[in-house]
């Protein structure tokens, strides 16, 4: 009886201080993470995958995979990367795997893998696995690092890719956010990703336009046009 009274208590008490208000999320990389969350923490917690402290709710069990990083350098596009900007050179391909050059050089880890282009230096990393936009929907979160070689702005996108339903489909990511730096000056452009594509879906479509600002961030420029912008679909973000 009194055990039960107590449990009322606790339950109560996380009701009224708003436990279990986040959602969870399955962290693969902290440190790339904790990244995110430093570069974008008014963005996370407008999503719920951070709480007023800053801190992220892990779920009790996962089982993940062995190896995000093969995964991703074989089946995820690069296509991303023309749709959102011309900021940098883009290397063509159906998959980073497909991009590779005679001069290039990768390296492989467990969670993602870099490439060396004559060009640019490119790190794709798998950050985590949460239900960015609420729909009941997991999604990968996956981090793309470009940093050029003959100096300008270094660009993050933050990408989220729906789990592959097969061991050979296609991965297909959409820009959730880019932080961009130029020396140690940086901006951050975010979408309201309410609609996350797969492959299959038409690649020419170009990405959600923000209608809806997330609640708790304010815009710092009004949306782009399609005809102007180079970050189409993309909003800057006070950080």
């Amino acid at each position: 009886m009194v055990l039960s009274r107590i449990c009322a208590l606790l339950c109560l008490g996380c009701l009224l201080a708003g436990c279990g208000t986040t959602r969870p999320v399955v962290v693969v990389e902290k440190d790339d993470f904790m990244k995110m969350a430093h570069n974008m923490p008014k963005e996370l917690k407008a999503r719920n995958l951070l709480d007023s402290d800053g801190a992220y709710t892990a779920p009790m069990s996962f089982k993940g995979l062995k190896s995000y990083g093969d995964i991703l350098f074989h089946r995820l596009s690069p296509s991303f990367m023309q749709e959102a900007t011309t900021a940098h050179d883009v290397y063509l391909g159906d998959t980073f795997a497909a991009t590779i050059l005679p001069d290039s050089r990768v390296r492989h880890f467990d969670n993602g893998f870099s490439i060396n282009h004559a060009t640019e230096k490119l790190t794709v990393k798998m950050i985590g696995i949460t239900d960015w936009n609420g729909d009941g929907q997991d999604e990968w979160i996956v981090s793309c690092f470009v940093e050029p070689k003959r100096g300008g702005r270094t660009r993050i996108y933050y990408l989220l890719v729906p789990p592959p339903l097969n061991d050979k489909e296609k991965l297909k990511g959409t820009v959730a956010a880019i932080y961009e730096c130029f020396g140690l000056a940086c901006n951050l452009y975010v979408r309201d990703s309410k609609v996350i594509e797969r492959d299959a879906a038409d690649p020419l479509v170009p990405p959600t336009v923000v209608q809806d600002v997330v609640p708790g961030l304010q815009p710092v420029t009004t949306p782009p046009s399609k005809n102007t912008s180079k970050s189409d679909g993309l909003e800057e973000r006070n950080l």
